[in-house]
C-alpha cells in the first residue's frame, strides 16, 4: 500500500513538473516575434531606412527603444486617416481609396477588442537580422532627455518601433517614430505604414498621419 501510495505521488509530482514546463514555454513563445512578424519588422525597416531622407544619418548608431508601441496606435491612426479622407472635399481624395482603407467598421472593432488588453512587447537584438542596433529602456531614455548634457552624440538615431498588426496573410499595420536625438530630439519621421505581401516580400504599400505633427 505504501509503494501505491509512493508512486501515486511522484506521478503527481512529474504531472505538476511537466505542466509548468509546458506553461513556461507557452510564456517564452508569447515574449518572441512569430516569423511572420519578425519578416515584416526587418522587411520594413530594410526599405525604409533606404530612402533619401536617413542619408544624412548614415553613420549614427541606431537606438531602438526597447519596449515596443502597442499595436492599438496602428488601428488608431488607421481610423484618423479614414476620418480625415471623409472630411475631404472629393476634389482632393486619392483614387486609391480601396486599397488604402479596406477595413469595415465591423472588422476594426473586432481588431481593437483583442488587443485592448495588450501587454507590451520588450524588442530584442535577436529580432533584427541585418539591422545593428542597440536596445535602450524608454526610463534611461527620458533621463538621457532631461539631461542638459549633450544626450548621444553620434548615437543620436532613435526609433520608437510597434509590432505589426497582422489583419491577414497579406496586410499587416506597422507604426514608428524616428528622432534625431544627436543634441535635441526632434522628429525625422513617424507614420502608421501599411504592409503588404508582394511576391513573397512585405513592402511599404500606403501609410496613415495621425494628425500628430514632428
Amino acid at each position: 500500500m505504501k509503494k501505491i501510495l509512493l508512486i501515486v505521488v511522484l506521478m503527481f509530482i512529474y504531472s505538476c513538473s511537466l505542466y509548468k514546463q509546458r506553461e513556461q514555454n507557452n510564456n517564452n513563445n508569447d515574449d518572441n516575434l512569430s516569423e511572420i512578424e519578425k519578416t515584416i519588422v526587418n522587411d520594413f525597416l530594410e526599405e525604409e531606412l533606404k530612402k533619401e531622407r536617413y542619408k544624412s544619418y548614415k553613420d549614427f548608431k541606431i537606438v531602438l527603444i526597447e519596449e515596443a508601441l502597442k499595436t492599438i496606435k496602428s488601428i488608431d491612426t488607421y481610423l484618423y486617416s479614414l476620418d480625415e479622407w471623409n472630411t475631404m472635399n472629393k476634389i482632393n481624395k486619392s483614387e486609391d481609396v480601396i486599397n488604402m482603407y479596406f477595413l469595415d467598421t465591423i472588422q476594426t472593432n473586432t481588431i481593437k477588442s483583442k488587443i485592448l488588453n495588450e501587454e507590451i512587447y520588450q524588442w530584442k537584438e535577436s529580432d533584427f537580422n541585418n539591422i545593428k542596433m542597440s536596445l535602450l529602456k524608454y526610463n534611461l531614455f527620458r533621463e538621457k532627455i532631461n539631461s542638459k548634457k549633450t544626450m548621444f552624440e553620434k548615437e543620436g538615431f532613435v526609433i520608437f518601433l510597434s509590432k505589426p498588426l497582422i489583419i491577414d496573410n497579406n496586410n499587416a499595420l506597422i507604426s514608428f517614430d524616428f528622432l534625431n536625438c544627436n543634441y535635441l530630439c526632434n522628429g525625422i519621421n513617424h507614420s502608421t505604414i501599411l504592409m503588404r505581401k508582394v511576391n513573397n516580400k512585405w513592402v511599404e504599400n500606403g501609410y496613415y498621419e495621425d494628425g500628430v505633427f514632428n
